[in-house]
């Protein structure tokens, strides 16, 4: 029984915990106390480790290697939950921003394409194809990260989309505010009654703009929350 609840206790033990000295090896008589508090500063299995102990001042006063009879847990590193958390938070969201600019991308280039088609010349298809895949790689980085803060690993395809639908919207409306007056009358004078349409104004053009992103935007949030998805 005391055998199991020794390895129990070791079991709790980690690099970073603090311990305190409950008993002191007849080899450190002197050298080391009852009572001493150490941080343990290497695991070296799942009975011993490396333990410093710092005096108040800061000053060094031992660094030995422990079995688990003669320490007893203290307190639990602080940092380690959250590193723990924070190291796959990170890799969720490298995986999922890699995710989202590939997404972005694919599905850019082709709103690109579509939307440059409709000047019915290959400069125009070609310009589309740029800029679907510029902006579709931008809004696809974005909302993959912010999906994967929304979203989690529990939020699934539906808080993606409404991620998506939402920041594409606001992102789309923003990059057609600000989309120079020089461009906009350039896609005016084409002489196509369709883009007179939908570049006749500052607010048209931003309408436009917004609509697409959050099209492209709501694919993507929608594509990395169900691949995120844990079950």
């Amino acid at each position: 029984m005391t055998k199991k609840l020794l390895m129990d206790h070791s079991d709790d033990i980690n690099q970073y915990d603090l311990v305190e000295i409950i008993q002191v090896p007849e080899r450190l008589d002197g050298v080391i106390e009852i009572g001493d508090i150490g941080v343990v500063v290497k695991k070296i299995d799942d009975r011993n480790f490396e333990v410093e102990c710092v005096e108040q001042g800061g000053s060094h006063k031992w660094q030995k290697s422990l079995n688990v009879r003669y320490v007893r847990l203290r307190s639990k590193d602080p940092f380690s939950g959250w590193a723990k958390k924070a190291l796959a938070d990170k890799s969720i969201i490298q995986t999922s921003v890699a995710l989202g600019v590939a997404v972005g991308a694919i599905f850019g280039a082709l709103i690109g394409v579509g939307l440059g088609a409709i000047t019915r010349s290959l400069n125009g298809i070609l310009i589309g194809l740029a800029i679907g895949l510029l902006l579709g790689m931008v809004t696809g980085a974005l909302t993959a990260a912010l999906t994967v803060r929304t979203a989690g690993t529990s939020g699934g395809i539906g808080v993606g989309y409404f991620t998506g639908i939402v920041f594409g919207g606001v992102f789309g409306m923003l990059l057609g505010a600000l989309i120079p007056d020089s461009l906009r009358m350039r896609a005016h004078t084409e002489g196509l009654p369709v883009l007179d349409a939908l570049m006749m104004g500052r607010f048209e053009t931003a309408v436009l703009v917004s609509f697409t992103l959050s099209i492209l935007a709501a694919i993507v949030g929608v594509w990395v929350g169900g691949k995120n998805l844990v079950s």
